[in-house]
């Protein structure tokens, strides 16, 4: 526990000055994951906790010269980051909660979410993977990987259709999306999600509309190795999304 070697070592002020400095460090890292200042946040975490433990040294190794107890305090530095802080970080990333950027936003987003618990409409995180290009060297439609965040439009075996004033769910009517197809019907695969991309894509040469809509369509179909997570709607009093 961060500060307390002091309360051991009967400096009470002291350990209570450090675990509030400790405290406020990981309310700036938390409010502020994925900015600067998180990282500010996140760096404090980890000298604060050094600290408390190279004061104990200090007591142990008080008759040892500089260059050991130098060492000894880069080693627990080290020790502290690589064996408690960076392992914490890498499961928090993977169970919890995660951090991205999309543009000049950062989100952050639950990750691991069961697909099974995906409805059509929440709002998810995905890769997309690979630059994609579809055409011959004259006529290319280019479509860059990145992350995309957008509502889910189709689960899986779930029948769209498309019209020239709307996509057919099932059913049910939902507005086109820029570069939509006009016609056309199919049936989402097993363990895919039809999810409307919203990341830049190009054309060079003469590029039709189709072709640009068909690598679209393509790329909505985002399967369950793509999936990120869902982003939280409020994050430490923050609006998200969407």
């Amino acid at each position: 526990m961060p500060g307390y070697a002091f309360f051991v070592l009967r400096r009470r002020l002291l350990g209570w000055l450090f675990l509030t400095g400790y405290l406020l460090a990981a309310l700036l890292f938390l409010t502020a994951l994925g900015f600067p200042a998180g990282s500010y946040g996140y760096g404090l975490l980890i000298s604060i906790h050094a600290s408390s433990i190279v004061f104990l040294e200090g007591v142990w190794l008080k008759e040892s010269g500089f260059g050991t107890r130098l060492g000894a305090s880069l080693c627990t530095l080290f020790a502290v980051w690589g064996l408690i802080y960076a392992p914490l970080v890498v499961f928090a990333e993977h169970h919890w909660v995660l951090p991205l950027r999309l543009g000049d936003r950062v989100l952050i987003v639950q990750p691991g979410v069961a697909p099974r618990t995906i409805k059509r409409g929440d709002w998810v995180a995905y890769r997309v993977q690979g630059d994609r290009t579809t055409g011959d060297m004259d006529n290319r439609v280019y479509l860059a990987s990145g992350i995309g965040m957008d509502p889910v439009l189709g689960l899986p075996g779930d029948r769209l259709r498309f019209t020239q004033q709307a996509v057919i769910v099932n059913g049910e009517a939902f507005p086109l999306a820029p570069q939509m197809p006009v016609d056309g019907e199919f049936v989402v695969p097993p363990e895919v999600w039809f999810i409307w991309p919203s990341l830049a894509i190009g054309g060079h040469g003469r590029v039709t509309e189709a072709s640009i809509s068909a690598t679209m369509q393509q790329t909505a179909m985002v399967t369950r190795k793509q999936i990120i997570g869902r982003p939280f709607k409020h994050w430490c009093g923050r609006h998200q999304w969407p």
